[in-house]
């Protein structure tokens, strides 16, 4: 229950930070910003109290969710060296969704939430003060490009649908799910894919400055050719990635134990 309560309240981030960008886009307001950014526009908003509790709650429960599936490999992935690397993923995902429901309790006492691009640059100016920082936060760079790319194939693969028991949804309302994941995890590939070659660009010039987190990408984005449209693409497949999150804590196949 805490699992899907966590896939709900993920989704529900999603949404709104995909709106936010949706408007600037459109040149109706909003703005481009990141989860944590999310939070704080979801505590200022009507409700705040009780929907950053819920999402906090929520968001501690994936985490759970994640840490448990991990451990007693529950969505059978096997005990293979390269299945074993893809649960301490999960996990590892599981962890960081976890500290950010951790900053939406916090933001309950009206603490700033602060940015993930805040977070990046200052981690990647760690890297770059250590011996051969530059190289390391090309790897890193690099390792979020190949993320990116994994989810733009998860995107146009059938593990969009992978754990997801639609039989209860019919046929109709399944295929639009599927849609919508498709479109969102493809986004949001986009939107990483950004973030590693902020990265790569902070490595080679050796300036942490570069680095940046979702709302740097989605910035990075707006300026490049067609760049309203490009945006306005991304910020609705990133609506449409939590809209698929919201269905995937009602359809998706969960059990406790391996």
């Amino acid at each position: 229950m805490l699992g899907r309560t966590g896939y709900a309240a993920k989704g529900f981030v999603y949404v709104v930070m995909g709106a936010l960008a949706a408007r600037a886009a459109l040149g109706s307001g909003g703005a481009t910003t990141d989860t944590r950014g999310a939070i704080n526009v979801i505590g200022d908003g009507p409700m705040g109290t009780i929907a950053l509790l819920a999402i906090g709650i929520g968001l501690l429960g994936y985490m759970l969710w994640r840490l448990v599936a991990a451990v007693t490999d529950a969505e059978g992935e096997g005990d293979e060296p390269t299945k074993l690397v893809v649960r301490g993923t999960q996990a590892a995902r599981g962890i960081a969704y976890g500290v950010l429901g951790v900053q939406a309790l916090r933001a309950l006492d009206g603490d700033d939430v602060g940015s993930q691009g805040a977070a990046a640059r200052h981690w990647t100016a760690r890297l770059l003060d250590m011996p051969f920082g530059r190289a390391l936060v090309i790897c890193v760079g690099l390792g979020v490009l190949g993320y990116a790319a994994y989810q733009v194939y998860r995107a146009f693969s059938d593990k969009a649908k992978r754990h997801l028991d639609l039989a209860e949804a019919g046929p109709t309302q399944a295929t639009w799910i599927v849609r919508l994941g498709r479109f969102g995890i493809a986004a949001r590939g986009v939107v990483f894919a950004m973030i590693g070659v902020l990265l790569l660009r902070a490595g080679m010039r050796k300036d942490s400055g570069e680095a940046g987190g979702i709302a740097q990408s989605l910035q990075a984005l707006g300026r490049a050719d067609y760049g309203s449209l490009v945006l306005g693409a991304v910020a609705f497949g990133l609506i449409a990635y939590g809209v698929y999150q919201v269905a995937t804590a009602r359809y998706r196949h969960m059990r406790a134990v391996g």
